[in-house]
């Protein structure tokens, strides 16, 4: 994939098993590579702001400018939007990195909960009722939302590595019914004493259970019809 290339050139290999390996790439290189990435990634982004900005603010100046004018601002933001493209690239590789780093940390937390463990088998460790991995997959979850690192990424990032850490289920994108109340709260429409969460997770398990259902019959009705 490539994927491996931007993960070979920072850490100087893309090999799964040599970035599990603390003697390789210790725990104290990842946590300061952790740092380092966020410090970057928060200058990237308030590069790719200031480009954004004055793109727009570009934009509007050439709109009310005469048209000898209009055509060297018109340069002036093709040359802002160059460079937010560049810094957006730049961005996305840091992305990569740093989902890299959150899932070899998330990795070894598994294998140090099953002695002997390795990468081969993080998927059984996954699967073992005694290894209370929901607890790893939420630190991985609080710090992709710290770093504001999308779940496509993160898959991306443990396809390459095979490591399948994290379930496609367990995005936070979205937020629709989130966005509604706001929105209501707004507008004076509800408090928030109005807000029940215990009532609105049921309803999401029953829907949940009855889409269950519903899937299990549509695969029972194709099964008779030797679909």
């Amino acid at each position: 994939m490539q994927l491996r290339e931007p993960l070979q050139n920072y850490f100087g290999t893309a090999d799964t098993e040599s970035l599990l390996d603390e003697s390789m790439y210790s725990n104290q290189d990842l946590k300061e590579d952790k740092i380092r990435l966020k410090r970057q990634r928060q200058g990237i982004q308030k590069e790719m702001d200031n480009y954004a900005q004055e793109y727009k603010q570009l934009l509007q100046k050439g709109s009310e400018a005469d048209s000898l004018d209009r055509q060297r601002i018109a340069q002036k933001a093709k040359m802002a939007k160059k460079k937010y493209k560049i810094k957006k690239q730049q961005y996305k590789k840091n992305s990569l990195v740093l989902g890299t780093v959150v899932t070899v940390e998330g990795a070894r937390e598994l294998m140090e909960m099953h002695d002997g463990a390795n990468q081969s088998n993080i998927e059984g460790i996954l699967q073992n009722n005694d290894i209370n991995a929901d607890q790893v997959q939420e630190e991985m979850m609080d710090q992709m939302i710290q770093f504001e690192l999308d779940m496509d990424v993160m898959q991306e990032v443990q396809q390459s590595l095979d490591l399948d850490i994290m379930s496609s289920d367990m995005s936070v994108e979205g937020g629709d019914a989130e966005l509604e109340k706001m929105e209501e709260m707004a507008a004076g429409n509800m408090s928030e004493e109005q807000v029940d969460l215990d009532a609105e997770i049921q309803v999401e398990e029953e829907e949940a259970v009855s889409a269950d259902i519903e899937m299990d019959d549509l695969d029972e009705a194709e099964n008779q019809l030797g679909l």
